[in-house]
């Protein structure tokens, strides 16, 4: 079986280095990317792999080519921006980043929804799957496992979608990853503070969903989620201070 992704072919090398620079605004909307010349040598591909990339890139919006004027930068509302990838490039960015405050508040418009569903259509499939996420967060926590607590945290958030059983919530959840992973990265240096507060919110979710109780199961999700945004606003204050 296999531990962890593939290694990244050039292509998928050249298209996540300018993915990154696009989200992250270090290249601007409608500015022409740099020449096909200076790309080839930046990355150290050829012609055909760089071309390749700027396809994928193309597909996901972040990119178009205009008449006379070369290959641009597309501004935001172009994007796709619950591609996995796009999504993946937002969850790197400072808490301070405006997609930041829209992925926390597309959160709070869709889990706690998901979450009081969860409790009235979670099959015992459903309730086994939220309760085994939830012991290994315990787990983790205990153990100083940073990384199989995120794992565990991700992998709860998802079982709700999946229990509230609407396949149109299920294309949210790589949003909602997203958000989870910028969260978890900004506050990773009080892992163990944040556990201590973590859990319990999340057992509150688990007890009300496996009770049937959806409106209990809402309220522990917007309660959550209201942590979610307080420790952001601490760690973006703190980057603010830190500049």
């Amino acid at each position: 079986m296999l531990k962890g992704p593939l290694p990244k072919t050039r292509t998928e090398q050249v298209v996540d280095a300018l993915g990154r620079e696009i989200v992250s605004g270090k290249l601007e909307p409608d500015s022409p990317l740099p020449a096909e010349e200076n790309l080839l040598a930046q990355y150290g591909v050829s012609r055909t792999v760089l071309r390749e990339a700027l396809q994928v890139l193309a597909a996901k919006g972040l990119i178009e080519s205009r008449q006379k004027r070369g290959t641009l930068v597309t501004a935001p509302p172009n994007w796709h921006q619950l591609d996995p990838a796009v999504l993946g490039w937002h969850s790197q960015l400072s808490a301070n980043a405006p997609v930041l405050v829209d992925l926390i508040e597309m959160r709070r418009l869709v889990e706690p929804s998901a979450a009081a569903l969860a409790a009235t259509r979670s099959g015992p499939e459903d309730k086994t799957r939220l309760a085994s996420a939830y012991e290994a967060m315990a787990t983790g926590a205990h153990t100083d496992d940073t990384e199989g607590f995120i794992k565990a945290d991700l992998e709860f958030h998802t079982a709700i979608l999946l229990a509230a059983h609407n396949r149109f919530l299920l294309p949210l959840a790589h949003a909602i990853r997203a958000t989870m992973l910028a969260s978890l990265h900004l506050t990773n240096s009080r892992a163990e503070e944040n556990h201590a507060i973590s859990l319990p919110l999340h057992k509150a979710i688990l007890d009300a969903i496996l009770a049937g109780d959806g409106p209990g199961a809402h309220r522990a999700m917007l309660e959550h989620l209201d942590d979610t945004e307080m420790r952001r606003l601490r760690s973006a204050q703190q980057q603010t201070d830190d500049e």
